[in-house]
């Protein structure tokens, strides 16, 4: 019954006013104009495999040096200012109620000329994260986002297919080697046939040096996948 829905949606906002995903200024579904405004997105021309800004496009630096696993990564923000506060907002703060607001980027930017290097793949797969630690968290902030962009694009998402089987600390803080060693051998296919010759795409809220990135697309890849990409909210060079 709509009229049922319409008084609860309003009874909703009363008790919950809908905040700003950046200053939480109440009354701002998703973003307010002045955060809206500061939103740091990235433009071409980009790096084309780890999406970071260059000019003129080719590879950066990083990847002459030492290519990412995954085919094309790309980010839709940098990792700073109101993106900064969002995010930490949403994940350490304990909102996932901003999942639509960041999520939204991901859909927006999907059908732009930044995104073009990662159509054409047949399912969506979130990173995943350690039980205990979802436990802590309340939820994983992948996965919600990843609901989010499926429900707007479409596209198939997969759920239960990779696990994280080792509880290790956060990856904030810590440098590149220690970046990769943090997430060595973490994931664990459970049902590799659900991404066996099939090209598949990981999303995440931020990207640093592309260790969980690369562990994850490894696991993927020795499983069957037959390509696999990756899409975050912001991304943060180390």
């Amino acid at each position: 019954m709509r009229w049922v829905q319409a008084i609860w949606a309003e009874v909703l906002d009363a008790l919950y006013p809908p905040r700003c995903a950046a200053c939480a200024l109440v009354g701002c579904a998703g973003w307010c104009d002045e955060c809206a405004e500061h939103i740091p997105y990235i433009a071409l021309p980009v790096c084309v495999r780890c999406g970071t800004p260059v000019h003129p496009e080719g590879f950066c630096i990083a990847c002459y040096r030492r290519p990412l696993v995954p085919e094309a990564v790309r980010a839709v923000t940098r990792y700073e200012g109101v993106m900064r506060a969002a995010i930490h907002r949403f994940k350490y703060e304990g909102r996932p109620s901003l999942a639509p607001a960041l999520a939204q980027l991901l859909v927006q930017s999907w059908q732009t000329p930044l995104a073009e290097a990662l159509h054409g793949v047949d399912v969506v797969l979130p990173i995943p994260i350690h039980r205990r630690r979802e436990r802590e968290r309340g939820f994983n902030q992948s996965a919600l986002l990843a609901r989010e962009f499926c429900q707007s694009t479409g596209l198939p998402l997969l759920r239960g297919v990779l696990e994280r089987t080792v509880y290790r600390q956060p990856q904030v803080g810590l440098g590149e080697v220690e970046r990769r060693e943090n997430v060595k051998d973490a994931f664990r296919m459970v049902q590799p046939h659900a991404v066996r010759g099939k090209s598949v795409l990981l999303i995440d809220d931020v990207w640093t040096t592309g260790s969980t990135l690369n562990e994850a697309a490894s696991t993927l890849l020795a499983a069957g996948a037959e390509r696999v990409f990756a899409y975050t909210v912001a991304h943060e060079p180390l």
